[in-house]
């Protein structure tokens, strides 16, 4: 039965003639308090509550934030269009003996007994290899091409940047940018190499991006709804 009680959280008692001590038990459904067949609940119950009442509230609110987790987990894809590379991929389950992921032939197949929170966690990390397979290449051509020098390159999943670079001239870009087409991701490759030289956004920056990118402001304006071409499992 459900008891209405000066005890912060509602609870189900639940008399079993195998318990040998309390037991709380908690799910999805709630709390349950698990009690011998003759335990006095009205007496001995309440100061068992109050005991336990910390990890009762740490256990709810796991609970709680694994369902809110579970309703905002996005739909899986059908298909991973990664423009900056020209590749398209189309998504399919099946048993997999081996790897729990493979992909060929342009078909990206994840194993049949992963859990939604799986498979897009898989998704997540297989764009992050990808982006340490292509992008570096990438960055190091153009680098090569218009003679800038970096120290290293690291591929990251920032929240609300493309690319970096320090001091140091380490250079980190987001795993993210191969979902956008080439131009703009080219162009964030080379904003990138331009701070090597001019560390700020000054004047001397944007001529050097400009030399290099003759279509720089119109990049730079459309990267500012760049955004939208990353779905929303990938964020």
């Amino acid at each position: 039965m459900t008891q209405a009680s000066p005890f912060l959280y509602p609870y189900t008692v639940k008399r079993s003639s195998r318990a040998r001590y309390v037991r709380f038990v908690v799910s999805a459904k709630g709390l349950v308090v698990v009690v011998p067949e003759r335990f006095c609940v009205n007496r001995d119950l309440p100061p068992l509550l109050e005991e336990k009442k910390d990890w009762i509230a740490r256990a709810l609110e796991k609970i709680a934030a694994s369902a809110r987790l579970r309703r905002n987990i996005p739909k899986m894809p059908e298909t991973v269009e990664l423009r900056a590379i020209g590749e398209q991929w189309r998504v399919s389950f099946a048993p997999l003996n081996r790897d729990r992921l493979s992909a060929q032939n342009g078909i990206l197949t994840l194993t049949s007994d992963f859990s939604a929170e799986e498979a897009l966690f898989a998704l997540k990390r297989w764009i992050h290899l990808k982006g340490q397979e292509h992008l570096p290449p990438l960055l190091d051509e153009l680098a090569r091409r218009h003679r800038f020098a970096y120290a290293k390159v690291t591929i990251k999943e920032q929240k609300s940047r493309w690319g970096s670079c320090s001091l140091k001239g380490n250079i980190n870009l987001n795993s993210r940018l191969l979902f956008l087409p080439s131009k703009l991701t080219q162009h964030i490759l080379l904003h990138e190499l331009c701070h090597l030289k001019e560390m700020n956004h000054s004047k001397a920056f944007h001529n050097l991006l400009l030399h290099l990118d003759p279509d720089a402001a119109k990049n730079k304006a459309e990267l500012k709804q760049a955004w939208h071409f990353v779905p929303g499992w990938a964020l």
